[in-house]
């Protein structure tokens, strides 16, 4: 596995906690990017960790440009 592939699936997987774990102290903001960005990670999950494929896109590699987007999205330096 390439350490870029390492970087973007430990981006995913805090973006996936964030998401699954949205605390009510956090800012309306990033609450409302929180929740525009659970449907987008759920929906563009990695086929796997080895050689992923993007789930919600046939065929493109992972992450897509809405994965990506949301595990920016997900990122409280960016909301």
């Amino acid at each position: 596995m390439s350490d870029e592939l390492h970087d973007q699936l430990a981006a995913y997987d805090r973006a996936v906690s964030k998401t699954t774990n949205i605390d009510r102290s956090l800012s309306e903001g990033e609450r409302w990017a929180l929740g525009i960005a659970a449907p987008q990670l759920a929906a563009h999950t990695p086929s796997d960790r080895v050689n992923p494929t993007c789930t919600g896109c046939p065929g493109e590699p992972w992450p897509c440009s809405t994965a990506s987007g949301a595990m920016v999205m997900a990122d409280s330096r960016y909301n």
